[in-house]
């Protein structure tokens, strides 16, 4: 009675085949383990990968941001300079066309027509741009109101005669002074032959 006990409690022995079968099935278990674990640290290299790569676009893009803004000041730089340098340009070419209307006697047409300039308005208003820049010219080379009350002063603590006293003839040569004036005024009469009757009648055409 005891003998058929522990036969019944014992497992039964698998056959070969069954044995086989079932170390193939582990085998492919292992296989399919290790390629899920190498699938598994190439996602995680993979999200490293990825979040480096968000690191160095950001560093990147306030890099490029700062050489930019460094670029744009230069570019800014340059721009005021080169509008300083035709401004100049401009106030030169005005001056030049004041010059040739008032002193060389030239109407506004023909400074127009002599600069190349598009219309007789366009030429007066560059004359008068450069009346303007040499009023501003000449201003700049006078004595200071305060400069020129401290030397009036001083002459006159020094028992000096003021600059426009001093500068103020004799009665007698007054005279001799009005003809001068007659002998400048003719050599500097423009040439009537040249400019407008207007000029030539002794009235200057204004600009």
């Amino acid at each position: 009675m005891a003998k058929s006990t522990s036969t019944k409690g014992r497992r039964p022995r698998r056959s070969t085949r069954i044995s086989q079968r079932l170390e193939r099935a582990r085998q492919r278990n292992a296989a399919q383990l290790a390629e899920q674990r190498k699938r598994e640290q190439l996602v995680d290299d993979e999200l490293v990968a990825f979040v480096d790569a968000g690191d160095a676009i950001a560093a990147e893009e306030a890099s490029c941001e700062e050489k930019i803004a460094a670029l744009q000041r230069k570019i800014d730089e340059t721009r005021e300079a080169s509008r300083e340098r035709v401004a100049g340009e401009h106030a030169r070419q005005a001056r030049a066309a004041r010059t040739i209307h008032e002193d060389g006697g030239r109407s506004a047409a023909q400074v127009a027509e002599l600069l190349e300039l598009r219309s007789e308005k366009e030429a007066r208003r560059l004359i008068a741009a450069g009346r303007q820049t040499a009023e501003q010219d000449t201003g700049a080379t006078e004595q200071s109101p305060d400069e020129e009350g401290s030397a009036e002063q001083s002459d006159r603590q020094a028992g000096r005669p003021k600059a426009a006293e001093a500068d103020t003839p004799a009665s007698g040569g007054s005279g001799e002074q009005a003809q001068l004036r007659g002998v400048d005024g003719q050599q500097h009469r423009p040439n009537s032959g040249f400019v407008p009757s207007v000029i030539a009648d002794g009235g200057r055409q204004s600009a």
